[in-house]
């Protein structure tokens, strides 16, 4: 007790900032969490495992068409489920919170090298808007910066410390980062590597029982994919490597490329929106001043603080990847945000670490604050109008109006047999199959009847880059069913309706 009295008493400020970050991170959940496509088979997955129905081998698909991740984050959200029993609201703030603590693990990263920066680390990332929103999406990429800060801290204890007792634990958060999201975590493999070869010295020997305790984390991961691989003969490896060899006639559609300076002239701005929208949210005349400073203490630790580890190690972090991806066209060139997750650590701390710079204290405080203005200014009025936001927009979708949209049918469907059917964008409802069942097993809903019914729900949603879709659907029902009764909650549209004479 003494001893957890005495931490609080001399971290109190970075505690203070963590539990400001979880609050934002969990803040009404319940009503603004996306429940959508991927969401709702999630759920089912861990609801299949809770149940003993099914236990994945393989996890969520991936970009590469018929390649999937391993089945970690099933597993994963699974404890969240139980806990809030089957509330996907619990579940995702159960995420919240394991991303919430890269905030006090990238100070304890900065703190050896430089304290005034490693608070502004963790500032930074506990109240960016986009780094909270990304937390808060609930998908297997939310959980990722975590365990990339895991790897950084222990490649600092390996080559820093020689403390090579952190293998294991390093090569197992690289197995689970792979799990999670392949198109950023393929890279830390690489970086890992040239970090090795460069300190080879510090890193080498490594004692025989440290490099099987290693081996044998990493092979256990890779367990469930290997029988999947077996049963199905090496799918997923067809997959990959038919991706890999694709070198089509069309530059457009090749994996693999020379950047020419028209795919140059597209790539390094989507480097700066993507990575500077972290610190300010819609990229206002403030990310310019964010780049000067970025760019100012890459090259100065580069220069001058080349001989940290810390410092060696953040660089090759971000940079390698960063130049890699110059000769990945991927999927017709484009870039997503999520595929740079892996990186915004080091993006962070790089950017921190500018304080460690200025010699002079106060003047060091003086662009602590100034940059803390600048952070203030381009994120928190869009996080305000997040967090308050209502859930009855005509084009809004989140949980908090998909379970009034359920409950109103529950409710209007007790004690009779109807029938139910969904569109949503993309076709297959998994989102509200899940929390249909979810009312069903609290006893709060009947499930609709597998037979024909003279009363009929239906439950569309708003599909902004193809409204054509959700009407074509109503008009192929216009013969055979009558409209009784039409609500709307928000983006969502639920009709009551009955079978026409005819069609009895």
């Amino acid at each position: 007790m003494i001893k957890i009295k005495k931490i609080f008493l001399h971290h109190w400020p970075i505690i203070l900032i963590w539990l400001l970050g979880l609050i934002l991170r969990c803040y009404r959940q319940g009503q603004l969490l996306g429940f959508y496509y991927d969401q709702g088979r999630d759920a089912k997955m861990a609801l299949d495992i809770l149940t003993a129905r099914n236990f994945p081998a393989i996890g969520p698909a991936t970009g590469i068409e018929g390649l999937h991740l391993g089945p970690f984050w099933y597993y994963l959200i699974t404890p969240g489920y139980f806990f809030g029993q089957g509330n996907p609201a619990v579940a995702a703030c159960f995420i919240g919170f394991l991303e919430s603590l890269t905030i006090p693990l990238i100070f304890i990263v900065v703190k050896k090298y430089h304290r005034q920066s490693a608070y502004l680390a963790g500032i930074l990332w506990a109240f960016s808007h986009y780094l909270i929103r990304s937390a808060r999406w609930f998908s297997n990429p939310s959980p990722l910066p975590f365990f990339v800060l895991l790897i950084i801290f222990c490649l600092i204890k390996i080559i820093e410390d020689k403390n090579r007792k952190y293998w294991p634990l390093l090569i197992f958060s690289l197995g689970l980062s792979l799990q999670l999201e392949a198109a950023s975590a393929i890279f830390f493999i690489p970086v890992i590597f040239v970090l090795v070869i460069i300190n080879r010295r510090q890193v080498f020997p490594i004692k025989v029982k440290t490099c099987l305790t290693s081996l044998l984390a990493f092979t256990v991961l890779l367990l469930p994919q290997l029988a999947f691989e077996i049963k199905n003969k090496f799918s997923l490896f067809h997959s990959l490597s038919s991706y890999f060899s694709d070198q089509k006639a069309n530059d457009v559609a090749r994996t693999w490329a020379w950047p020419d300076l028209d795919f140059l002239k597209v790539r390094l701005p989507e480097y700066f929106r993507i990575l500077f929208s972290k610190l300010d949210t819609n990229l206002t005349s403030y990310a310019y001043v964010y780049l000067f400073i970025f760019i100012f203490s890459a090259l100065f630790l580069s220069l001058h603080h080349h001989r940290s580890k810390l410092v060696q190690i953040i660089l090759t972090w971000l940079f390698l990847p960063l130049f890699i991806l110059l000769f990945f066209t991927g999927k017709f060139g484009v870039l997503y945000d999520y595929y740079l997750t892996g990186f915004f650590p080091a993006f962070i701390i790089i950017f921190s670490l500018s304080l460690s710079l200025f010699k002079n204290k106060k003047l060091s405080f003086f662009v602590f604050l100034f940059i803390l203005v600048l952070f203030y200014q381009g994120n928190y009025i869009h996080l305000k109008n997040y967090l308050i936001a209502g859930v009855d927009g005509p084009e809004h979708i989140t949980l908090g109006n998909q379970k009034q949209a359920v409950e109103y049918i529950c409710h209007q469907t007790q004690d009779k047999k109807y029938n139910l059917d969904i569109y949503v964008p993309p076709i297959t409802p998994y989102s509200y199959n899940y929390l249909f069942d979810w009312y069903h097993r609290r006893h709060l809903c009947f499930l609709p009847t597998d037979q024909t019914s003279d009363l009929i729900y239906t439950l569309h949603e708003v599909d902004l880059p193809h409204p054509e879709r959700p009407q074509l659907w109503l008009q192929s029902k216009v013969t055979t069913e009558t409209i009784i009764k039409e609500l709307k909650f928000g983006g969502i549209t639920v009709q009551q309706r009955q079978k026409n004479d005819k069609q009895k």
